[in-house]
């Protein structure tokens, strides 16, 4: 296997993010939407960023992603919240996880508390979040999209 390279996300990752997102979505069986899609140029690649993206790439080629962000838990303080991971089918197994991982925390030094979450259908995903020290709570994730005015 070549060296797996992780870099902040460029506008060069931009399809992959998207179709990256499509897959999560499917695997998860969650509505499938164009938000990111939409949203992105606004979102990321701009002044300030609403989320951070590590890519991993293989010979120049995007292969996997991490997409997270931060907020304040009251109780355990700022959090590192981990919106998306994903990796290749053809790249699993190959340490791309692994080095987006060791990306992430080397970036993110002082963050004690990092959450996820994931679909019920994504016993992968939930096998990974077990073998990295994750541990399941039992909260119950509501949203709500408020009307554009």
């Amino acid at each position: 296997m070549n060296d797996i390279k992780v870099i902040h996300a460029n506008r060069s990752h931009k399809d992959f993010l998207i179709y990256a997102n499509r897959v999560i979505n499917d695997v998860n069986d969650t509505e499938q939407t164009k938000g990111l899609e939409l949203n992105i140029d606004k979102d990321y690649f701009c002044y300030k960023p609403k989320f951070q993206c590590l890519v991993a790439e293989i010979d120049n080629k995007p292969v996997g992603m991490i997409l997270y962000s931060y907020f304040y838990w009251a109780n355990d303080g700022e959090v590192l919240w981990i919106s998306q991971m994903f990796v290749e089918e053809e790249y699993r197994k190959c340490g791309v996880f692994f080095k987006l991982m060791q990306k992430l925390r080397e970036d993110n030094k002082n963050i004690k508390i990092v959450s996820c979450a994931t679909g019920d259908e994504n016993k992968r995903m939930q096998k990974i979040l077990k073998y990295y020290g994750g541990h399941e709570i039992n909260l119950k994730f509501y949203y709500k999209k408020l009307e554009e005015k």
